[in-house]
């Protein structure tokens, strides 16, 4: 298994270190059988991209995205913008992200917000790197977006999304990451576009320290707990957990370039 985005700065210790035990050892906690391979680990602000990269260079089995949240626009200055750039080259970091557009809440203009994504966009392609994408009631404006961009490869992140995005992403020659949220109980509409992922272009992602699957909901999430939204997406998909895991980290491996074996 490899958990494609996660936050592991932000994991209660205990947490962390049952990570970094599941990856090295694969003694995995609460009875988790299946190997945890690899996690990519995410940093979206100034301070996360610093711990991330750090994370990322202590442990062998830990990768890194680094990119601006679109969060951040309008407060990411070009300094940080180059010092990102020149960061993006170290052996560890193997994607740029997440960055995006996010309508959901109004805490950046959405111009701001456009120029931050293109500006990393435009890196990702000069550097060869995949983009980790956040996008969040954005769907039109995003695809818009990375058809002008040119950008070839990457993964719409904790989907969420319309047909729309599912469709715009996969004719790119993008992956999609499925959450835990597709286990819960009101997520009807995504299980169903879930069919509709052919299984060479899906990854699975926890998204924590957030949004824990069933049966573990409502407590901090951790990359092993990636285990339970395969364990249901193979039932939901009818393909065996077995094949599904070995399809899903092949995805991975590919996508960020990756040899955690």
């Amino acid at each position: 298994m490899i958990d494609t985005h996660a936050h592991l700065d932000m994991l209660p210790e205990e947490l962390f270190k049952n990570t970094v035990r599941c990856l090295e050892s694969g003694d995995c906690p609460e009875g988790i059988t299946a190997q945890l391979d690899a996690v990519i680990t995410v940093g979206c602000d100034k301070e996360e991209i610093t711990k991330a990269l750090s994370i990322a260079n202590r442990y062998e089995r830990i990768w890194c995205a680094l990119g601006y949240h679109p969060y951040e626009a309008g407060k990411v200055t070009q300094n940080e913008l180059y010092d990102l750039k020149k960061l993006l080259t170290e052996d560890k970091v193997v994607a740029v992200g997440e960055c995006g557009l996010d309508y959901y809440r109004d805490i950046a203009p959405k111009d701001a917000q456009w120029e931050l994504f293109e500006s990393q966009l435009q890196m990702a392609k000069e550097l060869g790197l995949p983009v980790v994408v956040h996008s969040r009631e954005a769907d039109e404006d995003t695809v818009a977006i990375l058809k002008n961009s040119g950008v070839e490869k990457g993964v719409i992140h904790c989907f969420t999304g319309t047909e729309k995005l599912l469709k715009g992403a996969l004719d790119l020659g993008f992956y999609i990451s499925l959450s835990g949220i597709v286990t819960y109980k009101n997520a009807g509409q995504l299980r169903e576009l879930a069919r509709k992922i052919p299984l060479d272009r899906l990854l699975v992602e926890t998204d924590s320290p957030y949004l824990a699957p069933v049966p573990k909901r409502g407590k901090k999430n951790a990359p092993y707990y990636v285990f339970y939204t395969l364990k249901f997406l193979s039932e939901w998909l009818k393909v065996p957990f077995e094949v599904l895991e070995r399809i899903t980290t092949a995805n991975a491996v590919k996508l960020f370039d990756i040899n955690p074996f």
